[in-house]
């Protein structure tokens, strides 16, 4: 009879342990999943931002400025400053456009219409300065 309870206090004991080992091993592999997936996620938000980011530097730079920017912001800097990003041009002309009677035909239609209103006018004026071999470096609204 005593050897009947030991061997089932025993048997409890060892698959007690084996239950504790089991839960133990699941929780790890549980908190290694949840790491790799916030990892991937991470990655993955990263990538967006990054392509986000690029765009947003194509669309306000030349392609060249813009490419030779993000080639030496790649690599470790090699002095104190940062490089300036200059080119000469020849044979340049401003274009400083206004136009007359912005503020009451602002006042006078919806900010969805001026803003296709203006997106017509600079998209003309990039077609023309496309026509005419120009090149656009700088809209401000």
């Amino acid at each position: 009879m005593s050897r009947l309870v030991a061997n089932t206090v025993l048997f409890t004991s060892v698959n007690l342990s084996g239950v504790f080992v089991r839960i133990l091993s699941e929780r790890a592999q549980r908190k290694a999943f949840l790491q790799a997936r916030n990892c991937i996620e991470e990655r993955l938000r990263l990538e967006d931002e990054n392509e986000k980011q690029e765009r947003l530097l194509m669309s306000l730079l030349p392609r060249n400025v813009a490419m030779e920017m993000k080639e030496d912001f790649l690599k470790p800097p090699e002095r104190i400053f940062h490089k300036i990003y200059i080119q000469r041009h020849d044979n340049v002309s401003i274009l400083f456009a206004d136009i007359v009677g912005f503020t009451s035909l602002a006042s006078q239609c919806t900010a969805q219409e001026l803003v296709k209103l203006l997106n017509e006018l600079f998209g003309k004026f990039d077609e023309l300065a496309t026509v005419r071999c120009l090149a656009e470096f700088c809209t401000d609204y």
